[in-house]
């Protein structure tokens, strides 16, 4: 049986496993390639390349290594998985270099596997970045998953986005950590609601913000479905990449039990064009 070469870029973090089981259960004759910043291999991967940072020359990197293995890099799928940028900021007062900062790790080095490794299908992730929660605090990575949209629109025969509602990973603890900081010395009216409405929970402020986003998520989009919200999971990142490696639309959505597929960006405020 001919194997199909699949590459996913950060495989030991939620999206890279869920990856990785994905492709497995989808693709029998799948031959996964992982790439790790550690010295640790990748569960579940068939070759695991250490120390590659989302950073720009990881295409070269890769390809150094293929070459090693003696491996023809014609990849099936390349899947793309880091996200890491500045947050505990609304998105529309970030500035240049955060924003580049934050694309350096989130989207440049994506173009970069992209143009040399030409792989038949790219897929990376995404999120509800214009609901009015994450406007609030989702700072330069707001700007990366915009920018992630606009690159699946632009060829959807080639390039995937799947979006998944917001759900417990070292990003989202993360993500917490800056904000609860954040929010004592903040201004922004969103962001002192939050935070009185934090100071009144009696939770720990993590899982007072997932609770918040729930709720945020539920608020957005349960009308458009019969059956009830439930938080997003890691399965749930599985179904939408198995999805999507089907799909002609460019972005596949998975919140919860809840599918649905986009062919054209959300409706964004329109100050996101400055950028």
């Amino acid at each position: 049986m001919r194997q199909n070469h699949y590459l996913v870029i950060g495989g030991s973090g939620e999206a890279g496993q869920s990856a990785i089981t994905c492709l497995k259960e989808k693709d029998p004759s799948a031959y996964i390639i992982t790439s790790t910043t550690t010295n640790e291999p990748v569960s579940n991967a068939d070759l695991t390349f250490f120390d590659k940072s989302a950073t720009q020359g990881l295409s070269k990197k890769i390809q150094e290594d293929l070459q090693n293995h003696k491996i023809q890099p014609n990849f099936k799928a390349i899947i793309y998985t880091p996200a890491l940028g500045e947050v505990g900021f609304p998105i529309i007062e970030s500035t240049p270099k955060q924003i580049e900062d934050t694309l350096g790790i989130s989207f440049y080095p994506l173009l970069e596997l992209e143009e040399t490794f030409n792989p038949e299908l790219s897929v990376a992730y995404s999120a509800f970045y214009w609901l009015s929660h994450t406007l609030s605090f989702y700072g330069s990575m707001g700007i990366a998953k915009y920018k992630g949209d606009l690159w699946a629109l632009a060829n959807p025969q080639k390039r995937k986005i799947v979006r998944a509602g917001t759900f417990f990973s070292k990003s989202v603890r993360g993500i917490s950590i800056v904000l609860q900081r954040t929010m004592k010395k903040t201004n922004n009216p969103d962001l002192l609601t939050l935070k009185s409405r934090y100071e009144n929970s009696d939770q720990k402020f993590l899982d007072f913000f997932l609770s918040y986003a729930w709720e945020h998520e539920k608020e957005s989009f349960q009308k458009q479905f019969e059956t009830p919200y439930r938080p997003t999971e890691r399965e749930d990142l599985g179904r939408g990449l198995g999805l999507a490696l089907d799909s002609t639309e460019p972005i596949v959505t998975v919140l919860g039990d809840w599918t649905w597929k986009e062919t054209e960006l959300p409706q964004v405020p329109s100050w996101f064009k400055q950028f």
